[in-house]
């Protein structure tokens, strides 16, 4: 039922989107608007909260996001809170993201890596994978120092493993004879 509701409404600010032909705009826009979710795990639960007035949650919508995203997005988040949907905003976004991607012809995936990379290098290794793929790829990065060094990219099912842990599974298994 969750992801239902989610579906509805990404579907619907997909709609919007389509109809002021700013499909990238949006998407930018959004994809902000998971980046403050993600670094802020309050944003959810302050939003949701029955004793703060839906006015308070507006005027902090509107000092967060006036400046940096479209009028019509920002009042697609007061809608949210309007109707009590914030809770599902991150399965909204994803699903938003998800329906932009498909129309732009762009597949997400994820980089791992043992420590953090520069913009330019996860750049870089996109296009490499999009070459591979023959398909646009934006990579979203995820420090996992259990890889010891190299790199796992993730799309979808698809799995492309050149981390050191990786090689040294290999050889050991190799040298038991597994």
């Amino acid at each position: 039922m969750d992801s239902q509701v989610a579906d509805r409404y990404a579907e619907s600010l997909f709609a919007l989107a389509e109809d002021e032909n700013a499909v990238d705009a949006y998407l930018k826009d959004m994809k902000l608007v998971d980046t403050v979710l993600e670094s802020d795990p309050v944003f959810i639960q302050f939003f949701s909260h029955v004793l703060v007035s839906d006015d308070d949650k507006y005027k902090l919508l509107d000092q967060a996001f006036a400046s940096s995203v479209s009028k019509y997005v920002l009042n697609f988040l007061k809608l949210l809170v309007k109707k009590r949907r914030v809770r599902y905003i991150r399965d909204i976004v994803r699903s938003f993201i998800g329906l932009c991607n498909k129309k732009l012809g762009i597949e997400e995936g994820i980089v791992y890596t043992a420590y953090p990379l520069s913009d330019a290098q996860i750049k870089d290794i996109a296009g490499a994978v999009s070459k591979k793929e023959n398909k646009s790829i934006v990579l979203r990065q995820i420090v996992d120092q259990n890889l010891i060094g190299g790199i796992r990219v993730q799309i979808n099912d698809r799995v492309y493993d050149d981390s050191i842990k990786n090689k040294v599974e290999k050889l050991r298994n190799e040298l038991l004879g597994k």
